[in-house]
């Protein structure tokens, strides 16, 4: 555009000096013209009057009949006059008399006295015959005899008058175009100055920027078209804010939707780290909403989505805190200056809030509600957005597995220097190489003071089962990444649970049954991780519908779930561990076989049993 504006510019500025010039030239020309017709009707009217005054005077001369005589008067008439070139005195039959030329190479008058004035006058006019006006007047050249004084005239007068004029004119022509040059200049200015002020903010507008406005310096065209430009601006800007809005608005509940929330809490961090400060995020899930949908249908379920919404922006600070609807129903909260006790007052306040508020639900009927809530705290938790929505996440399922209609802060484990940030699992859980995978696996098994091999071997199994029942490659490569993660959940257990000598208390069994919704709160953040989520989710279900965390049962169960179920089962039994003793293989075989048809898949144990078969067989023969 730049080179635009300066073509414009350029344009406009050779367009008003080339008008200028040639207006300029031709007043020029006709000025020259007009003065030269003038200068010289004036000297024909004075040559006329010098050979008329000559005649007069040259006749009293005539009687004298002396040359010298005649050599002097026409030297003085040529000295009075500079434009006579020549004075030639003929008588009445063309002879030439006398002749005085101003050419210092024409003859001398006695060596043509008595030729012919015809050839002398053709010898002595220019080859130019513009350049030389003749005049002839008669004349009483002797006594008694009439003849004829002739009288040529060249314009040196005119002519110098003439470049004088042309002097004169040029130096007017050149200051008139330089005035027309600065004019020309600032014409041009003033045209591209404003189109050039307009294409820089249309430059910003297209970048994003409309906080731009064009000054109006004239009531012209241009001046109404920074104005339209303006208003078109503020227009955009309306527009823009209200896209904005609408795409940050969750339009069923009015909140703020996920992208909002996810924009908020970066800014809301931004401001901590400035300031030092604390936030803390909460995660709020409603508790059995599934059932809730089933049984009244989705409109009552989008009825409580919006009476929630309403109840819990009543629990907050208005115009500090910022509740959004997160998806589905899991809904965020952001509370600016505040730690985790006092965000695990606010988390109180709403579940109580909801507990006590009625619902209408399918033909008016009144039913409860109540919501589980995870806590978690910057920069105590999580340093890095993601990784205090991972914690607060995590924090919830804890709630979630332990009962529901409960709020949990997060807690990490920092002894022995392991501070285990979410953000750094979410790092972990958003790459795609097999070693990563193996990394988190080999973390899971020192966190349960398990052998390298013990996941290892459960890779191996798991695997192989899938290719006995002929999954598909894809299939089984997700059989062999969720063995590997299918105890990820226990990195949200405390070691003290983990690993407690004795037996757990039911407090303790419950926190470590809600291991399967820990592992799935972690691993559905990964992009790359979805398929393997019912594998690590329900894993621990039983096939007569007994098992946790949501009682599927039989052929319901995901069969990568099943899988795994059974050859976890096998390995872990084999394993020492602090509260129970290991059992021999053909132990842990038999265990298989009594809970094939109530705890795990018959067909599946069958096929286990099959493939350890195979490998005894094997062994021998080795």
């Amino acid at each position: 555009m730049g080179n635009v504006r300066a073509s414009l510019e350029s344009r406009i500025f050779v367009l008003i000096v080339g008008l200028l010039f040639m207006l300029l030239s031709a007043i020029g020309y006709l000025q020259i013209v007009g003065q030269q017709a003038n200068l010289a009707g004036d000297k024909i009217e004075e040559y006329q009057g010098m050979s008329s005054m000559l005649a007069l005077t040259y006749t009293p001369l005539a009687r004298e009949n002396n040359l010298s005589l005649y050599h002097e008067f026409t030297t003085r008439f040529m000295k009075a006059d500079p434009d006579i070139s020549y004075v030639v005195i003929s008588d009445s039959k063309g002879r030439v008399l006398f002749c005085h030329a101003r050419n210092p190479r024409a003859p001398e008058s006695r060596n043509l006295v008595g030729g012919r004035i015809t050839g002398l006058v053709e010898s002595l006019t220019p080859r130019d015959k513009k350049e030389c006006a003749t005049f002839r007047v008669p004349a009483m050249v002797k006594p008694g005899e009439r003849g004829v004084i002739t009288v040529g005239f060249r314009p040196h007068s005119m002519n110098s008058a003439l470049e004088s004029m042309r002097a004169a004119l040029l130096s007017t022509l050149a200051l008139t175009l330089l005035a027309g040059l600065l004019g020309a200049i600032l014409v041009a200015k003033a045209v591209t100055s404003p189109l050039r002020r307009l294409t820089k903010a249309a430059h910003s507008v297209a970048a994003g920027d409309l906080d731009v406005s064009v000054p109006i310096s004239s009531n012209d065209e241009v001046g109404e078209l920074a104005e339209s430009f303006n208003r078109m601006v503020v227009a955009l800007k309306e527009s823009r804010d209200k896209l904005i809005e609408r795409a940050n608005t969750d339009s069923l509940t009015g909140l703020g939707n996920h992208r909002y929330f996810q924009e908020s809490l970066r800014s809301e961090l931004k401001r901590a780290e400035r300031y030092q400060r604390p936030f803390a995020v909460l995660m709020l899930d409603i508790d059995d909403f599934k059932a809730l949908n089933d049984t009244h249908g989705h409109l009552v379920g989008d009825a409580v989505l919006q009476t929630l919404a309403h109840v819990l922006v009543g629990c907050t600070r208005t115009e500090v805190d910022q509740v959004a609807r997160y998806g589905g129903e899991e809904f965020g909260v952001i509370l600016p200056e505040t730690d985790a006790a006092d965000a695990l007052v606010v988390a109180e306040r709403m579940r109580s809030s909801v507990e006590d508020q009625l619902f209408t639900g399918k033909d008016g009927e009144q039913i409860r509600m109540t919501i589980s809530v995870g806590v978690a705290q910057y920069p105590v938790h999580s340093a890095e957005p993601e990784g205090l929505i991972m914690a607060a996440d995590l924090a919830l399922y804890q709630s979630k597995s332990m009962g529901k209609n409960r709020r949990t802060v997060f807690s990490n484990d920092t002894r022995e220097h392991r501070n285990r940030d979410p953000y750094r699992l979410y790092l972990l859980l958003n790459a795609t190489d097999a070693g990563t995978i193996e990394a988190i696996a080999a973390a899971v098994d020192a966190k349960g003071q398990r052998s390298p091999a013990f996941s290892k071997a459960i890779v191996n199994h798991a695997v192989a089962v899938a290719q006995e029942l002929g999954s598909s490659e894809e299939e089984q490569n997700d059989v062999r990444i969720a063995s590997l993660l299918h105890d990820i959940g226990k990195l949200g257990i405390s070691d003290a649970i983990l690993n407690k000598k004795g037996p757990l208390t039911d407090d303790e069994r419950e926190m470590m049954k809600s291991h399967p919704a820990l592992g799935y709160a972690i691993v559905r953040k990964s992009p790359h991780l979805k398929s393997m989520v019912p594998g690590i989710l329900y894993h621990h279900e039983r096939w007569d519908g007994a098992g946790y965390p949501e009682g599927l049962k039989g052929e319901g169960i995901p069969l990568i779930a099943r899988i795994i179920a059974v050859v976890d089962a096998y390995h872990a039994m084999m394993t020492k561990r602090s509260h129970t003793k290991s059992l021999t293989p053909d132990e842990a075989k038999a265990e298989l076989r009594r809970g094939a048809g109530t705890q795990f898949d018959p067909r599946i144990v069958d096929v286990f049993l099959r493939i350890l078969e195979r490998e005894e067989s094997a062994d021998q023969a080795a």
